[in-house]
């Protein structure tokens, strides 16, 4: 009863949205119909002329609410959707290939010993004069045989294919070279060059085209080539190179592994190894410098472990050599 009698009391508004597209529909009623009398209303400040004014700036208004309020909206999906796959793209998905190898879940070594060889060898010579050998540095070292014996006097003829001197030694052994001095044994008597009382070309009081004591291709007492005395020989463990003329260089890449724990905790970073590359190119020992936790060392160290490189060489000669090496571990 008191609906119907309170019914036509109150006027029911539209929506907003309702009443801006019957606004919207009405002023594009009235542009299309006299669009020069539309503009002018729009324009004019006083009368009519100035309430149309008004009603036109509240429309105006209202429309760029909207178009803010649907830009707004429109920002906030793209942010929402973006939000949604970084978070989704967080969980943990190692980035490295997983090694196939039987040996992949064995102990490996992370130290290697060795016991430690003396090289040995040595050579000798002389042109049998009556002076000792004169002083100097010995020729380059080379484990290939000598195609000439080294000689102290200057060649008045060079030959029209120049040979280079040499000595039958490891050239990892090889010290630091001047190619200004005169070519002599470091232990001769300062003077006029002379090869020494000994035979078979070289310099020295032995024989056999080296030079020095012994008998043979190398330097020093000894036999046969090399340097150091006794049987030839060549030196193991300590027979490291301290300087190369090129340095090791890697063939492949294993990828490590992650291990659960690393994964679950999301480890990443880098591990810093110094690794010993050997004159066959592979790795000889790995010893970590700064690493990571939850078994990424163990996992670092294997990887390394089934790397091979090309040798560093001194000298042309392929040498082992400590490299400085990076694994990384980066989850996505």
């Amino acid at each position: 009863m008191q609906q119907e009698l309170f019914a036509g009391a109150f006027i029911r508004q539209p929506s907003l949205i309702g009443r801006l597209l019957g606004e919207f529909a009405e002023a594009f009623r009235e542009f299309t119909d006299n669009p020069k009398q539309y503009i002018s209303s729009a324009f004019k400040g006083d009368g009519i002329g100035g309430q149309r004014r008004k009603a036109l700036l509240k429309f105006g208004m209202a429309m760029g609410i909207v178009v803010y309020a649907i830009f707004f909206t429109t920002i906030l999906v793209i942010w929402w959707y973006q939000h949604h796959k970084t978070a989704k793209s967080d969980e943990p998905e190692t980035l490295l290939t997983r090694l196939v190898n039987a040996d992949d879940f064995k102990q490996q070594p992370i130290e290697m010993k060795k016991a430690k060889e003396k090289a040995g060898g040595g050579g000798g010579g002389g042109r049998n004069t009556p002076t000792p050998p004169s002083k100097g540095q010995v020729p380059q070292f080379s484990l290939t045989p000598p195609v000439i014996a080294p000689r102290p006097e200057p060649q008045l003829k060079p030959p029209s294919l120049p040979v280079m001197e040499t000595v039958q030694v490891d050239p990892r052994l090889q010290p630091k070279r001047d190619d200004l001095a005169p070519t002599g044994l470091p232990t001769g008597v300062p003077g006029p060059p002379s090869a020494g009382p000994g035979s078979g070309g070289g310099m020295g009081s032995g024989s056999g085209g080296g030079m020095g004591s012994g008998d043979g291709t190398g330097v020093g007492p000894g036999r046969g080539y090399n340097m150091g005395g006794g049987d030839p020989r060549l030196g193991g463990g300590s027979g490291v190179a301290t300087s190369v003329d090129t340095y090791p260089s890697p063939l492949n890449k294993p990828h490590p592994n992650y291990t659960e724990e690393a994964r679950k905790n999301k480890i990443q970073g880098t591990v810093f190894a110094r690794v010993l590359v050997g004159a066959d190119g592979q790795v000889k020992k790995v010893s970590i410098v700064r690493g990571l936790p939850d078994g990424l060392d163990e996992m670092a160290i294997r990887a390394v472990y089934q790397m091979r490189f090309k040798p560093a060489t001194k000298n042309g000669q392929p040498v082992a050599y400590f490299v400085k090496f990076e694994v990384d571990f980066t989850l996505r």
